[in-house]
This record gives C-alpha cells, structure tokens and sequence, in this order.
C-alpha cells in the first residue's frame, strides 16, 4: 500500500466565488463575489471548457540600492539611490493544491462553487506551484537587482556616444576634404539588438514573477496554505480532464446543486457533488 501526505491532493481545484480584483488598488478584495455569480462562472467555465487567465496579477514591491538612468535632456548618466520600485507579473489562472478534508478551510475565502482537475491534467497543461516568500525580503531583492543589473547597460548612453561619434568623423573628413566615409551604423545596429535583448528579458521576468506569491506575517493562515499553482496561459481542457464538480444545495435562496444539475447536460461520469454532503456532513 502507498502512503501520500495528507497535505497533498490529486485534485487541484479552481474556485469560482472568491473575491474580484481591484484594478486601481492592485490588489484582491475581501468581500466574495455574490454566489449567482460564482454559479455562472462555474457554467461559464464548463460551457467554454476552458479556464481563462484572469486579471490577477503578482504585484512585488521592493527597494533597489542604486538605479542608473540615462537623462537625454542633460547627455548624462543619473544615479538614483534606494529606489522603490513595484513589479507586475502577468496575469496568471490559478488552481489549489487542497485536500478534500481542508475545503471548508478554503471556501471562507473562495466560496463553495469548485471545480476540480486531476493533478496530472494540470502538470500536463503547463501549471507550476508557486513560490511563497515574505514581502520584501532579501530574496526578492537578490532577484529583482540581478534582473535590473541589465540596465546598467544603458542603450539611449551608447546612442548619444555614436552620434557624437559619427559628427566628428563627419567634421574632420570635411575639415580635411577627404575622399572617404565612415559609418557607425553598424553598432547602432548592435544596440538595438541589445534593446531588443532587454524586451525579451523583461517579457521573461513578468512570467517568472507571476509564479512568486508574496503573503505578509498576518497571512499565514489565509494565503500561504492556498498551495497554489499558476499558468500564464488560459488552460482548455477536456471532460475527462475534470475529477470533481462541487456545487452547494443551498445559498441564499437559491438551490444551486439543484439548478446545476438541471440545466447542466453533463455525462454522467462528470461526478458532480453536493457540498454540504461532501465538506458538511
């Protein structure tokens, strides 16, 4: 007989009721959404087949000790010191990595209307579990500074130079009248492979950053034991893809496991289950 840790689920699940996104304060509200609303989110989901990401998004604050900056105005290069700087990550869907026994936990945050893959599902569709770590810690400064390190190579800098370069050749072959002409395109060229480079680099830390979940010391008991996994990318899945639907008998006034059941045409090895017999009873 195999044994697995009673923390560690193969259903990953995605709740459908947990609170909205403010997009001006960058940052969840605590209020759930209205269970209607969670039931057609559910029905969205299933009807689609597919998990889209959403606005969520990773915002990581942090202090850089020196932040260099090329001001074209004065053809200088400027030094700022202990920069506060705040990162966005993509936008990202999530799923839980949460045992059955620890739903109820989950759904004061999220609401009872879940739906729920086979873990070998989601590792196949490209999800990862995230990385806890405390707001602005070390870490997250280690790797924000080796990132930023990139605009040490100030590209508007080498720009100004090859243009003061070029101007000079120019005047001394006029001042000289000679026959000849040098260009410095070509290492315009070469910065512009590195802006380029730099784009990319960007692009590439936004989706790192949105597998790095930051929580403070009051959230112990609420974000850091969500064990979340993320994808940047809308996740379309199949039927079988699904080991659980979880729907509750009563909300408000509202029978929503009735309801689903009645207007939901699932074949009958979608296992759809009534919370409050699976998590309640």
């Amino acid at each position: 007989m195999s044994f697995r840790p009673g923390t560690v689920s193969k259903i990953l699940w995605h709740f459908t009721g947990g609170p909205q996104w403010d997009s001006k304060k960058n940052k969840q509200l605590k209020k759930l959404k209205p269970a209607a609303q969670g039931y057609n989110a559910l029905k969205a989901i299933l009807e689609s087949k597919e998990l889209r990401v959403g606005n969520y998004q990773e915002i990581v604050k942090v202090i850089v000790p020196e932040k260099r900056s090329y001001n074209l105005e004065k053809k200088k290069v400027e030094i700022r010191k202990n920069v506060p700087v705040t990162v966005k990550s993509k936008p990202v869907c999530c799923v839980a990595d949460i045992p059955l026994q620890h739903l109820a936990y989950h759904s004061n945050r999220y609401g009872k209307i879940a739906i729920g893959f086979h873990r070998d599902s989601i590792v196949k569709a490209g999800f990862n579990p995230v990385l806890y770590t405390l707001e602005d810690t070390s870490l997250l400064n280690a790797i924000y500074q080796g990132y930023y390190s990139v605009d040490d190579v100030l590209t508007d800098e080498a720009e100004s130079e090859v243009d003061n370069l070029q101007g000079q050749i120019d005047g001394l072959i006029e001042e000289h009248e000679l026959d000849d002409y040098i260009d410095a395109s070509d290492i315009s060229g070469a910065l512009s492979f590195i802006e380029s480079g730099h784009s990319k680099i960007e692009s590439s830390f936004e989706t790192f950053m949105a597998y790095i979940k930051t929580f403070d010391t009051s959230e112990f008991d609420s974000i850091y034991c969500e064990r979340e996994w993320r994808s940047t990318k809308n996740f379309k899945f199949k039927l079988e893809d699904i080991a659980m639907i979880i729907v509750p008998r009563k909300q408000g006034s509202i029978n929503f496991y009735k309801k689903f059941l009645k207007e939901m045409n699932l074949p009958r090895d979608v296992v759809v289950a009534c919370w409050e017999d699976l998590i309640e009873h």
